[in-house]
């Protein structure tokens, strides 16, 4: 490969560092507000989804307004493994329950709940090394020529302080951010395995 080229590149790199991590900031927090919203979302729906499952039952567990949408949630759930447990007999209206939902596209929502969270994982290590990378460039730039620039030296040394500084407390920031979201993360693809498994094991069961 060209060393012009890659001279280029490390130039460009270098003169534009600050903007690249406020670019990679700006897709973090875009991130952050998505799987937000999406887990919320994929709640308030996973929650509908099971009152329609349970509907002619008259058993089935009252909504309180205590509760929150995962134990709303949750005591569905119990509800219809417990019920279809102990009555073998009524999976048939279960299943008839969830011909009318299955065709919604619950079962890989998530997907994406899961891939935005992995992409943002990946970006809160990422700012790190984008410090580390501002200060070895900085470093580079006063390297070669024989003589030894004392303003060019300065600039360096305060280019990388700031690169690295900068790096570091984003990734503080959003380490902080994925330590709030990713147990949602998890709580929502539980619930969502557990609600598949148990609309799969019904309609198997009635058709068979």
């Amino acid at each position: 490969m060209d060393s012009s080229f890659i001279q280029s590149l490390f130039n460009f790199i270098t003169n534009n560092i600050f903007p690249i991590i406020f670019i990679f900031a700006a897709i973090e927090i875009f991130l952050v507000i998505m799987i937000s919203l999406m887990t919320k979302k994929h709640e308030t729906v996973l929650s509908d989804v099971c009152d329609n499952l349970m509907k002619g039952f008259t058993d089935a567990p009252d909504k309180d307004s205590d509760q929150t949408v995962n134990e709303r949630i949750q005591a569905s759930l119990d509800f219809i493994r417990r019920k279809v447990t102990q009555e073998p007999g009524v999976k048939y209206e279960f299943a008839k329950n969830a011909k009318n939902i299955s065709k919604r596209p619950l079962y890989t929502r998530h997907y994406k709940i899961e891939m935005y969270t992995s992409v943002m994982s990946t970006l809160v290590q990422i700012f790190p090394l984008l410090g580390i990378l501002g200060t070895i460039l900085a470093i580079a730039q006063t390297a070669g020529g024989g003589k030894v620039d004392v303003s060019a030296l300065s600039n360096a040394f305060v280019l990388a302080m700031d690169t690295t500084i900068l790096g570091i407390g984003f990734s503080i920031v959003f380490m902080v951010a994925e330590s709030i979201l990713w147990p949602k993360v998890e709580r929502v693809i539980h619930e969502s395995s557990n609600f598949k498994k148990i609309v799969t094991d019904v309609s198997v069961s009635s058709n068979g």
